[in-house]
């Protein structure tokens, strides 16, 4: 287990293209400073740079395997340069890895607010030759928690293939700021175009807890100033069953909504795919 060999392919792989990334920027530094000292005339600096740089250049098996083979080429020296092409191909450090295909749907839970994301590509509004990829996502939000939540604002980030990233923030969704009740669900749609045939998306949604106050409680508040009297009336008459019964909280007509004491909160909208060759809608 504890043997050099253990992982070596992968861990060859990786410590070659560190080590060609690392002698890369080196002869990248060296040529820019050189560059630069010779524009101010500070040749001597120049001079010393050039130095370092060539002996750089002289370390790099690969360079010098590159510069051989194309002076093979140059003189017709066909043999050595079929030797000198292999010799580069295996200096040459592997291509990193594809990224991993990232799914296009995710389903995450934060502070028991669940949201569950699917993308598809939408063939019938996309012209591929132009570069315009056009991408339908549905997303669902069950509030899991035993309290109210309002969401408030969203925040995307959008990559895609070519790394380019896009930031997209506003109020709610939709043009909507949904109120959810305990076990409530809130689904809506979008859409996103991109550049590329594939990228992700991912973001947050910020929330806010609510608070219930049913509307003969503020009435209750309200005539405390009215005297002892209507005081100890109220002690004297609990509400009856019925009457209880019939008061529920969450209803819009009897309930008045605030903050709570933890106000906002961030939820997350886990990563997902954009890929314009998995499950293609033609709508």
């Amino acid at each position: 287990g504890d043997s050099p060999g253990g992982d070596a392919p992968g861990a060859d792989a990786d410590r070659r293209r560190r080590e060609a990334e690392d002698r890369a920027n080196l002869q990248d530094r060296l040529r820019t400073s050189m560059e630069a000292a010779a524009r101010a005339e500070d040749f001597e600096l120049a001079a010393r740079l050039r130095d370092e740089l060539n002996e750089a250049l002289e370390r790099d098996e690969c360079h010098v395997a590159k510069r051989e083979l194309a002076a093979a080429i140059e003189e017709e020296r066909f043999e050595d340069a079929a030797a000198l092409r292999d010799l580069v191909a295996s200096l040459e450090p592997p291509p990193p890895p594809p990224p991993a295909e990232v799914p296009c749907h995710s389903d995450v839970t934060t502070e028991g607010v669940n949201v569950r994301v699917m993308s598809q590509y939408v063939a019938s509004r996309s012209r591929p030759e132009s570069g315009q990829y056009f991408f339908a996502y549905s997303v669902r939000i069950t509030n899991r928690t035993e309290k109210i939540v309002q969401l408030r604002r969203r925040r995307w980030i959008i990559t895609d293939g070519d790394e380019r990233v896009e930031e997209v923030a506003g109020p709610g969704v939709v043009g909507q700021q949904p109120v959810l009740l305990p076990g409530q669900t809130f689904e809506y749609a979008s859409a996103c175009p991109l550049r590329t045939r594939t990228g992700t998306m991912e973001g947050t949604y910020t929330f806010a807890w609510l608070v219930a106050t049913p509307a003969v409680e503020l009435e209750d508040g309200d005539g405390e100033d009215g005297g002892g009297d209507g005081s100890d009336e109220k002690e004297e008459a609990p509400p009856r069953e019925e009457d209880a019964r019939d008061m529920d909280e969450f209803s819009t007509a009897l309930t008045f909504l605030r903050e709570g004491e933890q106000s906002e909160f961030m939820v997350e909208i886990g990563l997902f795919g954009l890929d314009a060759d998995a499950g293609a809608s033609t709508q």
